[in-house]
């Protein structure tokens, strides 16, 4: 699999964390978001693309476990 493209751009008219795109293979994120909400954010796209037939419900379920562990393995942003 290549990895997806990721565009960081603030997402205020879309209402939105992030998009995935994927026939693009492309990740948006906002920015705008406190560090283990975008931790999150991240993951979640990153499903979005690499199990395009997940439900909604599914990937936010396996996006909250996969943040939970690496947050509490102390994982974090640290800059750009």
């Amino acid at each position: 699999m290549k990895l997806p493209k990721v565009v960081i751009r603030k997402l205020g008219k879309e209402k939105a964390y992030g998009q995935a795109f994927t026939e693009k293979n492309l990740i948006e994120i906002d920015p705008r978001q406190k560090p283990k909400t975008l931790l999150d954010t991240e993951i979640h796209e990153f499903l979005h693309i690499r199990f395009p037939d997940w439900s909604e419900t599914k990937v936010k379920k396996e996006a909250k476990i996969l943040r939970d562990y690496l947050w509490k393995l102390n994982y974090r942003k640290i800059n750009d």
